[in-house]
């Protein structure tokens, strides 16, 4: 399935509860607009996290997964603001998720028993996400 295909798939309700609790955990462990700027500093819109976001989902539908050795750390690789804030993204998704605290999402993806449908799901949510809660414009924040 290509990402536009995947991306115009409707949330469930199950999924739309999922981004709810994210937002609710972004407005609880950020101030500001700290959530939407990388490490250099520079902001990163939501539509350039969705897009990165389908991006590595791309390329984990061509290249294929294999646990601990190509997974999340390789697809989400890429200019370190807009990784950085992806990784955010998948991070609040999977809290929202399990109710952890905190989580490396791109270990996530090498837990024992972990699917590819799981890591294609936590790659569509974070993209929704991104897109819905993400700042529209990088000028003003």
């Amino acid at each position: 399935m290509t990402p536009s295909i995947a991306t115009s798939a409707a949330l469930d309700s199950q999924n739309e509860a999922l981004l709810t609790r994210a937002a609710e955990l972004e407005a609880l462990w950020y101030t500001g607009p700290r959530m939407w700027h990388g490490s250099s500093g520079e902001p990163v819109t939501g539509l350039q996290a969705a897009t990165h976001l389908e991006t590595a989902l791309g390329v984990l539908d061509r290249e294929g997964w294999e646990p601990g050795a190509f997974g999340l750390w390789e697809v989400l690789a890429g200019p370190v603001d807009l990784t950085g804030v992806s990784v955010s993204v998948l991070e609040l998704v999977i809290c929202a998720h399990t109710g952890a605290s905190a989580a490396e999402p791109r270990l996530w993806d090498k837990v024992p028993g972990r699917t590819v449908d799981q890591v294609r799901a936590l790659l569509l949510a974070g993209a929704a996400y991104a897109r819905r809660y993400g700042p529209t414009d990088a000028a003003r924040h």
